[in-house]
């Protein structure tokens, strides 16, 4: 088990870099949408800084889901679960991570990889005026489903620990 606990640990190492990482795209966005108020003050708004701001909110928004499961931040049901044994609360979580999470997860990888493959096969571009290219934007969907299923894993690998060390203080 400590195998697979070391595999965890690096896995939630590399969510909690890459949130952090991710986090900083909040600076140019925020420099985009003071840039934006100010030149609208002054009759002269921009064409790009709606659409960079899009593309810089969905990009932080996507690539840092991963660190949001590691912290917990995600939306869950603690009003019921919370009033159960540890052991019943990891299988619980087992359970919805089985039949839930997974199959989202890989639904959303799948379409994730054709939606951005698609996007580089065209060099797609976007359709204002400004054009700027979308594939590189779009390339975040998969990359996103790849870290949400290393967290997954992760997550997984600790609620079966949970299981593991019930057992053995039972014993």
């Amino acid at each position: 088990m400590n195998t697979f606990l070391g595999l965890s640990n690096k896995i939630d190492a590399l969510s909690e870099w890459t949130g952090k990482v991710f986090s900083y795209l909040l600076i140019p966005l925020t420099l985009c949408v003071v840039f934006e108020v100010v030149t609208r003050s002054f009759d002269r708004p921009t064409i790009w800084t709606f659409e960079m701001s899009n593309f810089l909110y969905g990009s932080h928004f996507m690539l840092v889901a991963a660190y949001g499961l590691l912290m917990k931040s995600h939306v869950g049901i603690d009003l019921i679960a919370s009033r159960f044994s540890m052991k019943t609360q990891a299988i619980c979580s087992l359970i919805c991570y089985a039949c839930m999470y997974f199959p989202f997860i890989a639904v959303f990888t799948y379409f994730g990889f054709e939606y951005s493959y698609n996007s580089w096969s065209l060099l797609e571009n976007s359709w204002s005026a400004w054009g700027p290219p979308l594939y590189f934007i779009k390339t975040a969907i998969p990359l996103t489903a790849v870290l949400l299923i290393l967290q997954g894993i992760s997550e997984v690998i600790k609620t079966i620990d949970v299981l593991v060390q019930e057992k053995e203080v039972s014993q």
